[in-house]
């Protein structure tokens, strides 16, 4: 293919089109992301400016920029003495180790001046510390900055805050012994020192750790989960093999950003460094090859291409032979290099929409700057309170191009479902339809079965014991007129238990009866059956019932149980209480966070309750209501006595204060 055929961008991508769903939907994430990175970027970048710059207010209130430096021949733990070479060092200080030894180890001596012993003690922070050491002050030991034995700590991005406890330290002159350690093969550096107040610097070093370290693992788990979701669209879809290569791009950055937070690597030391070197190009040549196949392309030979130099340089990274200049050459190359297929992206990206074309863009210059600033700092090996900043481009990079596959993805699957759509619509509906019947004719033959049943046994009541408690009450009350004719009529002790034994017979039969879930139907039966002797005992009924919707709740037995605690109040009234009035009302409950629950409440204006007369009636009610999952409430005074009967209602939900049957 020549130069020319490698610009244009095939026919067969698929057309701009932005009145469909998932464009719109890009647009909007595109946006969203764009918008989310700038945001981050420009605080990634302000924080460290505002550290390195802060004015006098905010500012620690000293900065240590000379030191006394001296390389120890051997690794030891007591501080030096004069027998040490000492020489001046500016900091920020950078120094090699020895090669031939596997640890090096270098002291600092760091003099300031205070005028009197601050109380709360002070803090010291550093910002670029590697990899690991002991702090002492004034030849007293503090702590200890990681591991002093291998596996030493990754601590090259890592920012150090250590407490100097004010017990150390005195007005006048005073010195810090810090003992830096090292693998001998690897360079060690150190910041510029800050002491100042504990609150300050604490704030400061919370900060960076997040910019530094935490966001970085943010990202990298981001990076990761993503990595898996495309490679698992890449099991489904395997003739699209775009998936399947930005898969392993995502997965080989979150592999380089452990570099960035992890405290031990997998990995040995020296291991690690040399597969973070070579991660790099690897991850550029998974990136090309993935380019390659968004747009549609194999070129074998450039391919082959890539691969050679990457395992050509990684070969020269193992083996030690690549010298430090050589290596930032190797990236650079990588780098330029990337520029032609990120022009490809773009251009792909603008055959679809303006504004992938344009995130395309911004997420490719965005990696190049941020790329280049960081091999920056690194083949000038500066020291310096910047944070390195590349992988901050890559939540802007892989999520315009994850949004990209995202989107190209879901409109190959609209297709195919707008194809089977109106088959399975109309399948799922007649499958709807024939349940709903199904579910129909079971209630149907349900509530047949169980009204036939009802209707049985009230027949057989009636018939049965109510006819003959019928009969035994009307001889009962023949032979008490015969014999008590002063009476006049009132019934005498049996007459009243063959009375009560209909009244609670009714009472059974009147909860079988189908009371369609209302309650106001079961409190009107009972009214129908209680009438006639509260008028014979001169008692004025009040019913203020309110209509109430449907209660599941009210099930042959939770009826008779409601009817039950209904008509031992009411008979309370009318032995005990001497009242001349009995209210009934009805209400609804449905208070945030305690259910909704249904009210009956029995007010009468008799003597009252006298304590000593709690009997069984009284508990058999409160029984009665703990087993409908409610509660009874009784208040008594003389004049008023009030029962209260709270029974949850069962309903599914309740929705702006509406119940949802």
């Amino acid at each position: 293919m020549s130069v020319g055929e490698a610009w244009r961008v095939p026919a067969a991508l698929p057309p701009r089109d932005g009145r469909s769903a998932s464009a719109r939907v890009a647009r909007l994430l595109f946006a969203a992301l764009f918008v989310a990175v700038v945001v981050l970027g420009w605080m990634a970048l302000r924080e460290p400016a505002r550290v390195a710059t802060a004015t006098p207010s905010d500012a620690p209130a000293i900065v240590i920029r000379q030191s006394e430096f001296c390389l120890s021949p051997q690794p030891g733990d007591a501080i030096p003495g004069a027998e040490c070479a000492w020489k001046p060092m500016a900091l920020p200080a950078l120094w090699h180790g020895s090669p031939e030894q596997p640890l090096s180890d270098a002291w600092y001596r760091l003099h300031f001046r205070l005028d009197t012993v601050p109380t709360r003690g002070m803090a010291l922070y550093l910002t670029k510390f590697n990899r690991t050491g002991r702090v002492y002050l004034n030849a007293q030991y503090v702590r200890e900055i990681g591991a002093m034995t291998p596996p030493l700590p990754l601590n090259w991005n890592r920012s150090q805050y250590i407490l100097l406890p004010p017990a150390l330290l005195h007005a006048g002159d005073n010195e810090i012994q810090l003992q830096q350690r090292i693998y001998g093969w690897e360079p060690g550096w150190l910041s510029q020192i800050r002491l100042g107040p504990e609150e300050q610097l604490l704030e400061v070093w919370q900060q960076r750790v997040f910019w530094q370290n935490d966001l970085v693992r943010i990202l990298g788990v981001s990076s990761a989960v993503m990595g898996l979701f495309m490679l698992g669209v890449w099991l489904g879809r395997r003739s699209h093999v775009m998936y399947f290569w930005f898969g392993w791009v995502l997965l080989v950055w979150t592999g380089l950003s452990l570099d960035y937070f992890a405290l031990f690597p997998p990995l040995p030391a020296r291991l690690w460094e040399r597969c973070m070197e070579a991660a790099q190009v690897l991850r550029g040549v998974l990136t090309f090859i993935f380019v390659l196949r968004y747009w549609g392309k194999r070129w074998p030979l450039l391919e082959f291409g890539f691969w050679a130099y990457f395992l050509l340089g990684s070969a020269a990274i193992f083996g030690e032979i690549l010298p430090l200049a050589a290596m930032d050459i190797y990236y650079l190359l990588m780098i330029a290099a990337s520029a032609f297929f990120c022009v490809v992206l773009v251009r792909v990206g603008l055959r679809i929409s303006l504004l992938e074309g344009a995130m395309m863009a911004i997420a490719s210059l965005a990696l190049f700057g941020l790329s280049g600033y960081d091999l920056l700092l690194f083949s000038r090996n500066m020291v310096t309170d910047s944070v390195y900043l590349s992988h901050f481009s890559a939540p802007l990079f892989m999520g315009v191009v994850g949004i990209a596959l995202v989107r190209r993805f879901v409109e190959s699957l609209n297709a195919y479902e707008t194809l089977a759509g109106v088959l399975e619509q109309r399948v799922s509906e007649k499958a709807a339809e024939l349940q709903r019947n199904y579910e129909q004719l079971l209630e149907a033959r349900r509530n047949q079965a169980l009204a036939l049943e009802r209707a049985r046994i009230m027949s057989e009541m009636h018939d049965g014991i109510g006819s003959q408690l019928t009969m035994a009450l009307s001889l009962v009350r023949r032979m008490d007129r015969d014999a008590h004719p002063e009476r006049d009529g009132e019934d005498g002790q049996v007459a009243t238990v063959l009375r009560e034994s209909i009244e609670d017979l009714q009472l059974i039969i009147d909860s079988l009866e189908p009371v369609e879930n209302d309650l106001l139907t079961v409190l009107g039966t009972l009214r129908y059956r209680l009438q006639d002797r509260l008028g014979k005992s001169g008692i004025e009924l009040q019913w203020n019932v309110v209509d109430l919707p449907p209660l599941p709740m009210l099930t042959p037995h939770s009826v008779l149980s409601i009817l039950r605690i209904v008509q031992e109040a009411f008979a309370n009234c009318l032995k005990h209480s001497g009242a001349t009035r009995i209210a009934v009302s009805t209400g609804l409950d449905s208070r945030p966070g305690h259910g909704e629950t249904a009210t009956i409440a029995i007010v009468d204006n008799g003597r009252g309750i006298q304590a000593s007369r709690h009997g069984r009636g009284l508990e058999n009610m409160r029984r009665r209501a703990t087993a409908l999952g409610g509660s009874l409430r009784i208040t008594s005074s003389p004049g008023c006595t009030e029962v209260l009967l709270v029974i949850p209602t069962l309903r599914e939900a309740v929705a702006d204060g509406v119940a949802v049957p």
